[in-house]
């Protein structure tokens, strides 16, 4: 089966997404792969250091960026977009990179609040 005839799960505007554990490990990773890249030279040492650190986990390289977008917290996709917005991501590659999250399990969905209780009944006298 393959991508263009599976189902994709849709979310509303308002659905917020947040790291997994498993995103947080990979996020947390993702932070020191940051911290050695520093050191080194170039920016082909830093997309080196990048793909080594997305090829055992199954990302992309660019998925990082993501991961620590969503570090900082409950995010929707329109916030995630509007956060990154300076980094020239576009909205179709946030999207895109959200499901892509949620297949590997790094993100997951924050549950929508109970509503808030129903008032009592008027009563009039």
């Amino acid at each position: 089966m393959s991508d263009e005839t599976s189902e994709k799960v849709r979310f509303g505007r308002a659905q917020k997404f947040r790291l997994s554990p498993k995103g947080s490990e990979a996020a947390a990773a993702y932070a020191l792969m940051i911290e050695g890249a520093k050191e080194g030279t170039g920016r082909a040492q830093f997309d080196a250091a990048r793909a080594a650190w997305g090829g055992p986990l199954g990302l992309s390289s660019e998925d990082g960026l993501f991961l620590v977008e969503f570090s900082e917290g409950a995010r929707t996709v329109p916030e995630a977009v509007r956060n990154l917005d300076g980094c020239g991501t576009t909205a179709k590659e946030v999207k895109a990179a959200v499901e892509r999250l949620l297949l590997l399990g790094m993100l997951e969905p924050v549950p929508a609040p109970p509503p808030p209780p129903a008032p009592p009944p008027r009563r009039y006298w």
